[in-house]
C-alpha cells in the first residue's frame, strides 16, 4: 500500500495521534513483570553452598517514576550501593550489576548478556527487587541460559519492609551456613553493565531504498513456550503472558497494515540460518530500554552527562518536529536488520515512550527517507 496524497497522510497521523494518546495511558497502567515469574524454583533460606567462593551477577529491579511527564528509571544507586557494600561484609562476589529492564530490552540483548554472564563464569544470579514498601533478594543457581536461573532449582529467598533488616537477615543465614570464604578480591563499588552493542557489523543511518521492491519480515513479540513446565501456578502466568502478547501482536499487524509503504510478512521469531533458508533479506526489530541504554545498544555515540535526546517525529509527507526526551526515560526503537551483511539501519534517531507511537514515527520516516509519493 502508498501514500497517495496528502489526505492519506493526515489520516495517517490523525490515527498516529490517537494511537499516542490511548497507549500512553495504557503503558503506564501495566505494571512490568520479575523475570523469574515464569521460572518455576522452590524458596528456601538454605544459603548456596557457592555463594561465598564463586562469582555472582545481580540483577536489580526498582519501581519507575514519573518525571517531567515522562515514566522514568528510578533512582538506584545509593540503595544498591548499601546492599553492595552488605555484600562485601559477607563475603558475596557481586562482579556486575544489571538493571532488568535492560536485560529484557530485545532478544538480541538477552543474548548478548548471557553471554557475558558465560564469559565472566557467573555461578549465582542475585534478583535484588525494592517493591513499593518491600525489599526482596533471591540467589539461585545460574542456568547459564536466558532464563537464568535452572529450573526446578532451590533459591534462597528473604523479604523485608526494611533495607536494614534484610541485609541482616541475609547476612545471619550466611554466616550460620558457615561456608568458607573463598572471595577476597571483591570490588569495593558496585560494577553496573548498561547497554552491550547488538550491532553485529555496521550502523546506518537510513533505510535501504530496495525495501521499496524487496518483502520487509516482521518478527512478531515472542510468545514464552508452555511446553517446559508442569507447575500449575507458572502454567497459568505463561498462558496469561501469552494472551497479552498475542494481543500485542494483533495490533502490530493492524499498524503496519494501515501505514507500512510496502510489502511486508509477519513471521514467528527465527534464527539467522531459517531466515536465510526462508530467503528473508530484511527484518524488522525493536529495542525498548532507557534513552540512553537503547542508544549504547544501537551503538550510538552518547556524551556522559547529556541530559536529553532529541527524537524526530515525523508529522506530514515532507516535515518534522523534535521531541526531546529524558536520557532515563523508558522509550522503544525500531530498526531494520540486513540478513545477510548483518548490518543495521536504523534511520534517524526516533525512539519514543510507546512501541506504538515509535513504530508510527519509524514508519514515517521511512516514508520521508525513501520519498513515498
Amino acid at each position: 500500500m502508498k501514500y497517495k496524497n496528502k489526505a492519506f497522510y493526515l489520516s495517517y497521523y490523525m490515527r498516529k495521534f490517537i494511537f499516542a494518546s490511548i497507549f500512553c495511558l495504557s503503558t503506564l497502567a501495566n505494571a512490568q513483570k520479575p523475570i523469574y515469574d515464569f521460572v518455576h524454583f522452590s524458596e528456601t533460606i538454605a544459603v548456596p553452598q557457592t555463594l561465598n567462593s564463586e562469582r555472582a551477577a545481580v540483577i536489580f529491579s526498582v519501581p519507575d517514576q514519573i518525571l517531567d511527564g515522562f515514566n522514568q528509571v528510578g533512582d538506584y544507586e545509593n540503595v544498591l550501593l548499601k546492599t553492595h557494600k552488605a555484600f562485601v561484609t559477607m563475603g558475596v562476589d557481586p562482579i556486575l550489576y544489571l538493571q532488568d529492564i535492560n536485560y529484557i530490552a530485545s532478544s538480541s540483548a538477552q543474548k548478548s548478556y548471557v553471554e557475558l554472564f558465560n564469559q565472566r563464569k557467573i555461578t549465582n544470579v542475585i534478583f535484588f527487587s525494592q517493591k513499593d514498601n518491600e525489599y526482596e533478594i533471591l540467589i539461585g543457581p545460574y542456568s547459564g541460559s536466558s532464563k537464568l536461573i535452572l529450573e526446578g532449582s532451590e533459591v534462597f529467598a528473604m523479604r523485608s519492609n526494611s533495607l536494614h533488616e534484610l541485609l541482616l537477615d541475609v547476612g545471619r543465614e550466611i554466616r550460620r551456613a558457615d561456608y568458607e570464604i573463598q572471595n577476597f578480591l571483591i570490588p569495593e563499588k558496585p560494577s553496573y553493565i548498561g547497554g552491550l552493542s547488538i550491532v553485529e557489523k555496521t550502523l546506518l543511518k537510513n533505510y535501504p531504498g530496495v525495501l521499496r521492491r524487496s518483502k520487509l519480515a516482521v518478527e512478531r513479540f515472542a510468545l514464552l513456550d508452555t511446553s517446559k513446565t508442569q507447575n500449575e501456578e507458572i502454567l497459568a502466568r505463561i498462558i496469561d503472558y501469552n494472551r497479552n502478547i498475542a494481543s500485542k501482536n494483533l495490533e502490530l499487524e493492524e499498524i503496519l497494515k494501515s501505514s507500512y509503504p510496502y510489502e511486508f510478512e509477519m513471521i514467528d521469531p527465527m534464527s539467522d540460518d531459517e531466515l536465510k533458508r526462508k530467503r528473508y533479506q530484511f527484518v524488522l526489530r525493536s529495542v525498548c530500554s532507557t534513552v540512553e541504554t537503547a542508544k549504547k545498544m544501537l551503538d550510538y555515540d552518547v556524551v556522559p552527562g547529556t541530559t536529553g535526546f532529541a527524537s524526530i517525529i515525523p508529522v506530514m509527507p515532507d516535515q518534522t518536529r523534535v521531541k526531546t526526551i529524558p536520557r532515563n526515560a523508558i522509550v522503544c526503537k525500531f530498526y531494520v536488520r540486513q540478513n545477510i551483511s548483518k548490518n543495521v539501519h536504523v534511520g534517524v534517531w526516533d525512539a519514543d515512550v510507546t512501541w506504538q507511537e515509535a513504530l508510527h514515527n519509524m514508519i514515517g520516516n521511512l516514508a520521508q527517507d525513501l520519498r513515498v509519493k
